[in-house]
């Protein structure tokens, strides 16, 4: 798909350079925006469970050289597809272009058996929001950006939490989850994180009552933790709301000096009580959106 100035392609190893110079140029003033060299790049890419062969690059003609100028990154399972990422160089924007990278990798998922694909915008995104309206894209439900901003409040917990390993905290906790996860904390994209995860049981009362999965991350400060909550979960069936606050306030007695973040937690989810009543803020939020790729 190109014009005499622009083209757009499908990833290749040989497209490597030209995907991070697109995601640089199409994400560099955005919001949470990253600039990585390539070796970084190719780390996101593993761990976000990214696959170039369905993802497309938009290249712009400098000269006689073609860059890397936006990117439509896509996740790709079975009959589920997810665009992680869209975005256009500044000076090339509101000239169509990131439609046409949307329109291009919502054909090559469904040509790959993609039935559906979502996507996440931000609420106060207005443009982003209008183009995915337009191309079709319905709102699913509202994803809440959570952190903490100082150290464990005080909080009184009589569970206890353990050290579990990571892989059977994996697969224990999204066997309890109940309401879909978005796609950044599924199974499949948790599990690729697996080496770096630490994971903790909760005991209460003679059992396991909860599970929950986190990642550490580059502290902004020397000495001070950070870490990031990639999944957790509750025993089904019991007073889930209580469960639920004594997992998070176990956490934060067990890491009393550490900051927690937990990106794109449904609204609905049983834990948003517990996250506020132990010292979690709402950063920010997304719309999760939905393309039946079938009706195009």
């Amino acid at each position: 798909m190109q014009n005499g100035d622009w083209r757009i392609e499908f990833g290749s190893d040989s497209l490597l350079s030209a995907f991070c110079a697109g995601f640089n140029a199409g994400f560099g003033d955005y919001k949470y925006g990253a600039q990585m060299d390539e070796p970084q790049f190719v780390k996101f890419l593993a761990r976000s469970g990214i696959d170039l062969q369905h993802s497309a690059v938009l290249l712009h003609r400098n000269n006689r050289e073609w860059q890397g100028v936006g990117v439509a990154l896509v996740a790709l399972d079975e009959e589920h597809a997810w665009c992680s990422g869209l975005a256009v160089t500044p000076s090339l924007r509101n000239m169509g272009l990131g439609r046409r990278l949307m329109e291009a990798i919502q054909v090559k998922v469904a040509q790959a058996g993609a039935k559906i694909l979502r996507l996440e915008v931000l609420v106060d995104n207005a443009p982003a929001r209008q183009l995915y309206t337009s191309l079709g894209y319905t709102p699913l439900r509202n994803l809440i950006y959570w952190r903490t901003t100082s150290a464990s409040p005080d909080i009184h917990c009589n569970a206890e939490l353990h050290a579990a390993n990571p892989a059977e905290a994996i697969e224990r906790v999204f066997a309890w989850q109940r309401l879909a996860p978005a796609w950044q904390r599924s199974q499949r994209v948790v599990a690729l994180y697996l080496d770096d995860l630490w994971a903790y049981r909760m005991h209460h009362g003679g059992k396991t009552t909860g599970w929950i999965v986190c990642l550490p991350t580059e502290p902004k400060r020397p000495g001070q933790p950070r870490l990031r909550i990639m999944a957790m979960g509750v025993h089904p069936g019991e007073d889930e709301t209580t469960l639920a606050h004594q997992l998070l306030a176990s956490l934060r007695t067990h890491q009393p000096d550490a900051m927690f973040s937990l990106i794109n937690e449904p609204e609905e989810s049983i834990f948003t009580e517990a996250l506020e009543s132990t010292g979690f803020i709402e950063v920010d939020r997304q719309i999760e959106m939905v393309q039946c790729l079938e009706t195009l």
